[in-house]
């Protein structure tokens, strides 16, 4: 009797066993099919956002195209190429797009061109540093950290510098490829960098010719930091609330608050660091499918009315609050 009941024990506790092996089985297919399904899902949307995003900066470089083609010489905000896209609906996807003006920020890559510093343009961002209450001396640290040598500015900073930080690291001794880079320079810090980058970006240089800010869509303390004889309230009026329409550099130069800038070498020393129209641009697209929103970003590069993209990237070239 109790061997019985001992083999229904068994065959009991075999059968419970291989239930409990099945739904184990079950539940692993059950999961693999799922994750299965959802990578399909993920590369699906990921390819199809992917396919949106080229179509939306393909979209982008035509407007960039017409507005070449419509206007030349300038370029303003009140231009075609502001105004964000928003809101393009499709079937699977919403579709957003902005520009942004690459050229109404100093390109701090101007300060060493090919090895050599540009003493005209070291002299703008000292000026820029000085209305930003900042210390000067950055500038040096900035060059040391584009130039190829090791004998430290002034008041800059080499590799003995950097070498000597936990983690150590060394100068670029190149230029700057991201703004990011920005934050490895000594004695820029987080509030340094964040107020920095409201009015610098690193943008390539060609050949030896430093790139230009646009007059039109400049920030007031750069237009300001043009020359030490502009006042606040000389910069405002350049501004004009961000409307500034310049056509020319000759316009620029007749606006009564700096009309005198126009009377020796200054407006000469300025043509080198100015312009009235934005080669360089930062195109943000965003692709929302379902619950799930894919941004891409690019550098758009139009010395014509054929624009390149130069760069793409997941993250801003330029702080997503500009």
């Amino acid at each position: 009797m109790k061997s019985i009941k001992k083999q229904k024990g068994v065959a009991l506790f075999v059968a419970l066993l291989v239930v409990t092996i099945a739904t184990l089985l079950a539940t692993e297919m059950w999961f693999r099919n799922s994750l299965d399904i959802a990578r399909g899902f993920n590369s699906r949307s990921s390819y199809q956002s992917t396919h949106y995003a080229n179509g939306m900066l393909l979209w982008t470089r035509d407007i960039m195209r017409q507005d070449f083609e419509h206007e030349p010489h300038f370029d303003s905000h009140d231009e075609v190429w502001n105004q964000p896209i928003a809101g393009i609906e499709l079937p699977d996807a919403m579709l957003s797009g902005k520009l942004t003006d690459f050229d109404s920020k100093f390109n701090l890559n101007n300060l060493v061109i090919k090895g050599q510093v540009n003493v005209l343009s070291v002299d703008y961002f000292k000026r820029v540093l000085l209305n930003l209450e900042m210390d000067i001396g950055l500038a040096d640290k900035i060059i040391d950290w584009l130039d190829t040598d090791q004998t430290p500015m002034p008041r800059g900073a080499e590799d003995t510098v950097y070498l000597s930080m936990n983690p150590s690291y060394r100068t670029a001794g190149q230029p700057f490829m991201h703004i990011s880079e920005l934050k490895l320079i000594d004695g820029i810090d987080k509030t340094t960098y964040l107020r920095l980058i409201a009015y610098v970006t690193v943008l390539p240089v060609q050949g030896d010719v430093p790139t230009k800010m646009n007059v039109n869509t400049m920030p007031t303390l750069l237009l300001k930091s043009l020359d030490v004889t502009i006042s606040t309230k000389d910069a405002l009026i350049l501004f004009s609330d961000g409307s500034a329409s310049n056509k020319s550099l000759q316009d620029f130069y007749r606006q009564p608050a700096i009309q005198y800038l126009n009377l020796g070498n200054v407006s000469k020393q300025l043509d080198k660091l100015i312009a009235t129209q934005s080669i360089w641009f930062q195109a943000r697209v965003d692709v929302r499918m379902d619950e799930s929103l894919f941004t891409q970003y690019a550098i758009l590069y139009r010395p014509n009315s054929l624009a390149t993209i130069k760069q793409l990237s997941d993250t801003p070239f330029i702080p997503l609050s500009n």
